[in-house]
C-alpha cells in the first residue's frame, strides 16, 4: 500500500511537469507541451483536413513517450495493484478536460457527491437495462421556492448573470440557492458561440444545487431537438467550430488516459465491458456515425463534428439531452418550452417525453425522422399560441382547453417567444401563463438577464432582474409581487 500511495503523487508530478514545463534536456517530456501548444493554436485557426494524419502521429508519439516513462502504462504493467492510481488519474483528466470545455471554469465537477442523473445511469446499467427504458420524471412536489430562467442560446456570460440575478450563484458562480428548484425552459443551443461551455456550466451548477438539497431541471427546446435532428441553420459558425474543439479536447483526454491505462484493450476492459460509467467519457462516435446525412457537406468539418456529437446516440446528446424531458411539472406549475395544447394533453405528456427520449438515444438510426412532437408549429416545442405579446394574437382559449385535461395544473411557464417591448418576462390569460424568454443572449438582442421567482406554489411571482433586483411582472395583480 505504501508503495502505491507514493506512486500517486509521483505520477501527478511527472504529468504536471510534462504538461506545463518544457525541459529542453529531456526529449521524452516534450510531447504533452507540444500537444497543448497545438491545441491552443488550433483555437485561432480553422481545423485542417489532414487532422487524421496528425492524430495518428500524435498517438504514436504519445505511446512512445508513455513507454519511455513507464515501460508500460502503470495499470497495464501492474494490473489491479494500480487501480487506485487509475481512479486518481481519471479524476485529474476529467477535471483538466472539463475545465477546457467550460472556458476556464470548473467544468467537470466532482462526481463524488450525489447526482440523480449519474445514479439513474449507473443503476440502469447495473440492472442490465437500456437507459431509454428508464421511467421519465415529469411531476415533482411543490417547493417553497422555484425559479425559472428563459432561453440561453449559447451565451455563457448572460447565463451566469441570470443565475446571479436570481440569487442562485455568488460572484464566483458557486451555488448559493439552498433548496431552490430551478427550471431552465430550454434553448441552450444555437445563436451563440458558447454552447459547449453553457452546458458544462449548467451541469456543474446542477450538481452543486443537489448537494445543497436544491435542483436544476433542464427541459428541451426546439433548438435542442433541431440539433439532435442535424439541423444547424441557427448555429453560428463559431458555435460549430466549438464542437470541433470539443472533439479535439475529448481526444486529448483519451490519449491522456491511455498514458495510465495503456492499450485500447485495457481501455475497453475498464470502460465498456464492465459497463462502468466514465462520466467525462472521451468518445466522439466517429466509428458508429461515419455515414453523414445528405444535407451535411463532406468538406464542412465543423458541421460534421457537431453532428457526430449531437445526433441521436451521440456522446454530447447522451450526456446532456437524452435524459431530459420537454415537459416538467413542479407542484401546480407546468413548464414547457413553447406551449402545451389540447392534443398534447390528450396524448399524455409522459408519452411525449418517452418518445423523444427514445429518439434521442437511438444510435442505431442517427439519421432517423424525428417524432412529430418536435416538428410542426403546433408541437410542444414550437407552438406560440398564447405567448405573443400582441393581445390579438394571444389565444387564451387554447390554453384553457389544454388545462381541462391537465388536472392540478394552474399555470404554464413557457419560453421560445421573446417578450418584446423591453419589459422583461410577462404574464397573460389571468396569470395562467408566464412567458420568460426575454432575449438575453447576444444572438437574440442581448437584453438584460433575468429570471422569475415563484414562491409557495404561485402565491407570489416576481421577476428578478440583473442590476435591478425584484420587479413586478406585467399581466399579474400587484398583490402577487414579492418586493423583498
Amino acid at each position: 500500500f505504501g508503495r502505491r500511495a507514493t506512486a500517486v503523487p509521483c505520477l501527478l508530478v511527472v504529468v504536471l511537469e510534462s504538461l506545463f514545463w518544457k525541459r529542453e534536456e529531456n526529449e521524452r517530456n516534450k510531447l504533452p507541451m507540444m500537444m497543448m501548444k497545438g491545441y491552443f493554436a488550433q483555437q485561432q485557426r480553422e481545423t485542417t483536413t489532414d487532422w487524421k494524419t496528425k492524430l495518428r502521429k500524435a498517438k504514436a508519439t504519445t505511446t512512445d513517450w508513455a513507454s519511455s516513462l513507464f515501460g508500460k502504462a502503470p495499470v497495464e504493467k501492474h494490473g489491479a495493484a494500480c487501480e487506485d492510481i487509475g481512479n486518481v488519474w481519471d479524476a485529474f483528466v476529467d477535471a483538466f478536460v472539463g475545465t477546457l470545455h467550460a472556458q476556464g471554469g470548473a467544468g467537470c465537477a466532482s462526481r463524488a457527491g450525489p447526482s440523480s442523473v449519474k445514479k439513474d445511469y449507473d443503476d440502469g446499467m447495473k440492472r442490465g437495462q437500456d437507459v431509454m427504458m428508464m421511467a421519465t420524471t415529469t411531476r415533482r412536489e411543490g417547493r417553497e421556492r422555484v425559479v425559472t430562467i428563459g432561453d440561453l442560446h449559447g451565451d455563457l456570460e448572460k447565463t451566469k448573470r441570470a443565475f446571479r440575478a436570481c440569487e442562485l450563484t455568488d460572484s464566483n458562480d458557486k451555488w448559493i440557492g439552498g433548496k431552490t428548484t430551478v427550471v431552465q425552459v430550454g434553448d441552450q443551443l444555437d445563436r451563440g458561440p458558447d454552447e459547449v461551455a453553457v452546458m458544462y456550466f449548467l451541469e456543474r451548477i446542477g450538481e452543486e444545487a443537489e448537494r445543497s438539497g436544491g435542483e436544476l431541471v433542464r427541459i428541451l427546446g426546439n433548438h435542442e431537438t433541431l440539433n439532435i435532428a442535424g439541423r444547424f441553420r441557427y448555429a453560428q459558425r463559431e458555435g460549430c467550430a466549438d464542437f470541433t474543439r470539443w472533439r479535439d479536447r475529448q481526444k486529448i483526454g483519451m490519449e491522456m488516459k491511455k498514458m495510465c491505462f495503456g492499450s485500447e484493450k485495457q481501455m475497453e476492459r475498464r470502460y465498456r465491458k464492465k459497463k462502468e460509467t466514465n462520466w467525462c467519457a472521451y468518445e466522439t462516435g466517429e466509428k458508429r456515425h461515419e455515414k453523414l446525412p445528405s444535407w451535411i457537406r463532406e468538406d464542412d468539418v465543423h458541421s460534421i463534428n457537431r453532428w457526430k456529437a449531437l445526433c441521436p446516440g451521440g456522446e454530447f446528446t447522451k450526456r446532456f439531452f437524452a435524459g431530459k424531458n420537454v415537459a416538467e411539472r413542479v407542484g401546480s406549475t407546468l413548464f414547457v418550452h413553447a406551449g402545451v395544447l389540447e392534443h398534447h394533453a390528450l396524448y399524455g405528456l409522459e408519452n411525449i417525453n418517452k418518445d423523444i427520449r427514445e429518439w434521442a438515444l437511438n444510435a442505431e438510426n442517427p439519421r432517423g425522422v424525428p417524432p412529430s412532437h418536435v416538428q410542426s408549429d403546433q408541437s410542444i416545442v414550437w407552438a406560440r399560441d398564447y405567448a405573443h405579446t400582441e393581445e390579438e394574437r394571444c389565444d387564451c382559449s387554447k390554453l384553457s382547453r389544454a388545462l381541462r385535461f391537465l388536472p392540478g395544473v394552474e399555470r404554464v411557464v413557457v419560453g421560445h417567444t421573446i417578450q418584446k417591448g423591453g419589459g422583461g418576462a410577462t404574464a397573460a390569460c389571468d396569470g395562467k401563463v408566464l412567458r420568460v424568454d426575454v432575449g438575453m443572449s447576444r444572438g437574440c438582442g442581448g437584453n438584460t438577464s433575468e429570471g422569475v421567482e415563484i414562491l409557495n406554489d404561485g402565491e407570489k411571482i416576481t421577476r428578478m432582474v440583473d442590476g435591478q433586483g425584484r420587479q413586478p411582472m406585467t399581466g399579474l395583480d400587484s398583490s402577487r409581487f414579492q418586493a423583498c
